[in-house]
């Protein structure tokens, strides 16, 4: 295991200890090394799908399903990497973590293998445009050439490694 990738399971751990939400925010974790790495997503499940609890209609277990299934296919179309670079974004793990109460998260966690170094190339965002509820994704990138956080609103911003 890389080690930006090993740093970003040991921040997971500590995000997962600590699970609370605000709603409209998502928290994305980045961690490369040269052309390899790891990413994780989690927002609020409201956010994600329009409600926190366990589906109760076949409308409801539809739209979670969607939701689940754009994350399990679509890694590479929310966390855009350079096209030069020729990286594949495939899922690990994607699901729910019930909380507490009626409060409940999404997770994608994604591996990420390029075919170039991702080091001084932007990484933008798509994710606000695929779940219109989530305003802002607060990042947090780990890398072999940088160490940066930044709130992207809307998908506007880069972050680069």
């Amino acid at each position: 295991m890389c080690l930006a990738s090993a740093l970003l399971v040991g921040a997971l751990g500590v995000h997962v200890a600590n699970a609370q939400h605000t709603h409209g925010q998502a928290t994305l974790l980045i961690g490369l090394e040269g052309a390899t790495g790891r990413i994780e997503l989690r927002a609020p499940a409201d956010d994600m799908y329009g409600f926190e609890r366990a589906p109760r209609t076949a409308a409801e277990r539809t739209r979670q399903n969607a939701a689940l299934t754009q994350l399990r296919t679509g890694g590479a179309t929310l966390v855009k990497f350079d096209a030069a670079l020729g990286c594949r974004v495939v899922a690990d793990s994607v699901g729910v973590l019930q909380g507490r109460g009626t409060h409940a998260e999404v997770y994608a966690r994604w591996q990420v293998q390029c075919a170039r170094p991702v080091a001084g190339r932007p990484i933008g965002f798509a994710i606000s445009r695929a779940f219109p509820n989530v305003e802002r994704v607060s990042v947090q990138l780990l890398s072999d050439s940088a160490q940066t956080g930044r709130t992207i609103v809307r998908d506007r911003g880069v972050v680069v490694p």
